[in-house]
C-alpha cells in the first residue's frame, strides 16, 4: 500500500504492542423491582482473555457465532460500554485514553448519509480527520486511498447507489483516512465477492507490513483468503484458545489428536474443532486451551514493553468548534439541496394549498366589526398553529434516523457542533414555509397596511418558526432512543398551545401555570402576530341591538385575550429562549447518547 509512504506527515514507524491482561466482559443482570428473581441473567461474554499483538501482526480472530469475536474487537478499540474488568493497552497506555484516530476500528454493518456522493463523503472525513484539504499532504492522503480502493469510478456516485461491496471498500477508505496505527476490522470481508474480498484483504495485508496492526475477524474464509494473515487466533465461549502463526496451531491442534484432512479448508476446520457442541467438541476446546497455556509457560512467552512514545507522538487532527459546524453544515446542505424537489412538492402540495384553503375559508373577513372579531382571531391562530405544527413535526424525527451515524462518529466532532448545524440546516424551512401563508391567506381578509403588516407577519413567523423548529430537535434528541418522540410530542403540545390565548382566557389563568405560558412558543407567536393585527384596528361596530359583550377596537379585544402591550420586546426575547431553552435540552439529550457508546 503507497498510502505510508505517500503522505509526509505520516508518523515515523515504530513498534506498536497491545497488550489484553485478564479481560472480562459480561452483560448486566436485568431484575423487575416487583420480583425477586432476574428476568435475565448475567451473562459472561468474554473470559479472563490475556493476549499480546505486536507490530506488522495481520491477525485473523476466528471462532463460531457467539463466541465473544465483535466483543473482543470493540474492546480492543476501547469501544466496550458493556461492565468489564481487565485493561487493554497500547504501549503501556490504556486505550481508552489515546488520541482519537490512533485505533480505528471498521464495524460489520456501514452507516453512511446516503445523499452524499464518494468523493463528497470522503472529503467531509478527511476534512474532520486529517484536516484542511487545501494542504497537499492531505489531499495526497485522499487520492491514495481512493486509487488503493478502486474507488476512482464510483467519484460521483451517491452512497445510495452504491453496491454492498462497494459500501464496504468506503467504510474502510474512511477509517484509513486517520492512518490509524492498530485497524481493526469486524468481517471486513462480509457481503463481498471474491474479486474486493482479495482487494480488501490485500490492502490491509499491505497496511499491516508498513508496520500497523490490522486485526480482523473473519467468518468462514476462503483457503487463499485464510492464507494471507500471517498470525491467527481462536477463541470459544468467550475464551482465547490460541493466538499464533498457522504452524503453531496446526502444531498445537495435533498435540491433541485433532488433524486437518488433506484439501480442506484449514480455516473451517479450526473453527469447527472449537465449536461448543453437547459432543466430546468440548472437551477439545479444554485440551486446546490447556495445551496453548502450557506452551506458553513453557516458552515464558512475554510482550515486551516499549517506550509509551510511539502512541504519544501521534499527531492528531482536532479541528475548531466553528469549523466542524461549518463542515457539519455543509453535508447537511448537500443533502437538503438533492431533497429539493421533494421539498418544493411539499410546499406546493402542503402549504400552498393549505394556504389557499385558508384563505378560502376566511375569505372577506374583516376586523372591523362584532362577527369579524372571532374569525380574524381563528385565521391568526390557524396561520401560527400550521407554521408551528408543521416545523417542529418535521425536525421531530432528524436525530432518529441519523443516530447511528452520530454514535459511529463520536469524536470526530463536538456534540453541541452536531447540534448547531442540525438547527442551522433547518433554517431555510422556516424562511420557505411561512411565505405562503402570508402572502395567500392574509390577502384574502381585511388587514390595514397591508405591506408593511404581511412584512411584520412574516417576521413573526420567521422566529415562531426557529422556536419550533427548536421545540421539535429538542424533543427528538430527549426521547430519541424510547422511539417514543411521536407519542409524547402531542402531550406536550397540548398545554403549549393552551398558553396561545386561541382556546383559553390569558388573563383568567392562575399564577402557577405562569411558567408553562413562559415557555411556550404559541404564546409568544399569538401575542405578537395578535398585537401586530389589532393595534391597527381603531374602531369596532357595536350594533345597538348586540345582546353580547361588545368589544369597540382592538385594544379591546388585545385586553379580553390577555396578550401584553410590550410585545415587540417581550415577544422577540421570549422566542429567543424558547429556542435557547429547547437547544440545551436537545443538547444533552444528544449528550446521553454519546454516553451510551460507540454504534457497532
Amino acid at each position: 500500500m503507497e498510502l505510508m509512504k505517500t503522505n509526509p506527515n505520516s508518523p515515523r514507524c515504530e513498534e506498536v504492542i497491545m497488550k489484553v491482561e485478564k479481560l472480562k466482559v459480561w452483560t448486566s443482570e436485568e431484575k423487575r423491582w416487583w420480583k425477586r428473581k432476574p428476568s435475565k441473567p448475567k451473562t459472561i461474554i468474554l473470559n479472563n482473555v490475556t493476549d499480546c499483538i505486536k507490530t506488522g501482526e495481520f491477525l485473523a480472530i476466528l471462532g463460531p457465532s457467539g463466541a465473544g469475536k465483535t466483543t473482543f474487537l470493540v474492546s480492543l478499540a476501547g469501544k466496550c460500554t458493556l461492565p468489564s474488568e481487565g485493561v487493554v493497552t497500547v504501549n503501556g497506555r490504556n486505550v481508552n485514553d489515546l488520541p482519537q484516530g490512533t485505533v480505528e476500528i471498521l464495524p460489520q454493518f456501514d452507516v453512511f448519509m446516503d445523499c452524499l456522493s464518494v468523493m463528497e463523503h470522503l472529503i467531509f472525513m478527511a476534512e474532520m480527520r486529517l484536516g484542511s484539504l487545501k494542504k497537499s499532504a492531505n489531499v495526497i492522503v485522499l487520492n491514495t486511498i481512493i486509487s488503493d480502493l478502486k474507488l476512482k469510478t464510483h467519484e460521483r456516485t451517491l452512497i445510495r447507489s452504491l453496491s454492498g461491496g462497494e459500501r464496504r471498500l468506503l467504510s474502510l477508505g474512511s477509517s484509513l483516512l486517520s492512518i490509524p496505527k492498530i485497524l481493526i476490522c469486524d468481517e471486513p470481508t462480509s457481503g463481498l465477492d471474491s474479486y474486493n474480498a482479495s482487494l480488501v484483504v490485500g490492502v490491509l495485508k499491505n497496511l499491516s507490513k508498513t508496520g500497523k496492526i490490522v486485526i480482523c475477524s473473519v467468518h468462514q474464509p476462503s483457503s487463499d483468503l485464510f492464507k494471507e494473515f500471517n498470525s491467527i487466533s481462536l477463541m470459544s465461549e468467550g475464551k482465547l484458545l490460541f493466538h499464533g502463526t498457522h504452524d503453531d496451531c496446526r502444531i498445537l491442534f495435533e498435540s491433541v489428536n485433532l488433524h486437518c484432512p488433506k484439501n480442506y479448508n484449514t480455516a473451517e476446520f479450526f473453527i469447527k474443532a472449537v465449536s461448543s457442541n453437547p459432543t466430546s467438541n468440548e472437551n477439545d476446546v479444554d485440551r486446546i486451551l490447556e495445551n496453548y497455556r502450557n506452551r506458553l509457560n513453557a516458552s515464558n512467552e512475554t510482550c515486551c514493553e516499549t517506550s509509551s512514545a510511539a502512541t504519544s507522538q501521534f499527531q492528531v487532527c482536532k479541528r475548531g468548534w466553528a469549523r466542524q459546524v461549518q463542515i457539519l453544515l455543509w453535508r447537511f446542505w448537500i443533502c437538503l439541496r438533492r431533497n429539493t424537489t421533494f421539498l418544493v412538492m411539499s410546499l406546493l402540495l402542503s402549504t400552498i394549498i393549505g394556504a389557499v384553503v385558508i384563505g378560502t375559508c376566511f375569505a372577506g373577513s374583516t376586523g372591523t366589526t362584532q362577527r369579524g372579531v372571532q374569525n380574524l382571531r381563528g385565521l391568526l391562530w390557524v396561520i401560527c398553529s400550521e407554521v408551528s405544527f408543521s416545523l417542529s413535526y418535521s425536525a421531530l424525527f432528524a436525530f432518529e434516523n441519523e443516530l447511528s451515524l452520530f454514535k459511529r462518529e463520536v469524536g470526530m466532532y463536538g456534540v453541541s457542533a452536531y447540534f448547531i448545524a442540525r438547527f442551522l440546516s433547518e433554517i431555510p424551512r422556516c424562511i420557505i414555509l411561512p411565505i405562503p401563508y402570508v402572502t395567500i391567506a392574509t390577502s384574502a381578509v381585511y388587514m390595514p397596511n397591508y405591506t408593511l403588516t404581511a412584512l411584520e407577519f412574516y417576521v413573526t413567523l420567521f422566529l415562531t418558526g426557529m422556536a419550533s423548529t427548536a421545540y421539535g430537535l429538542g424533543m427528538g434528541a430527549i426521547f430519541i432512543s424510547s422511539g417514543l418522540m411521536g407519542d409524547v410530542m402531542p402531550c406536550a403540545d397540548l398545554p403549549l398551545f393552551l398558553m396561545s390565548g386561541a382556546f383559553l382566557r390569558i388573563s383568567s389563568l392562575p399564577i402557577w401555570l405562569y411558567p408553562v405560558k413562559y415557555s411556550s412558543h404559541f404564546y409568544y407567536a399569538m401575542d405578537a402576530i395578535s398585537n401586530i393585527y389589532w393595534r391597527q384596528i381603531g374602531e369596532i361596530d357595536c350594533p345597538t341591538n348586540i345582546t353580547s359583550n361588545c368589544l369597540k377596537d382592538g385594544t379591546a379585544v388585545l385586553m379580553e385575550n390577555g396578550y401584553s402591550s410590550h410585545f415587540v420586546v417581550q415577544d422577540a426575547l421570549g422566542l429567543l429562549l424558547v429556542a435557547i431553552m429547547w437547544c440545551l435540552l436537545g443538547y444533552y439529550g444528544l449528550k446521553r447518547e454519546k454516553g451510551k457508546g460507540y454504534a457497532y
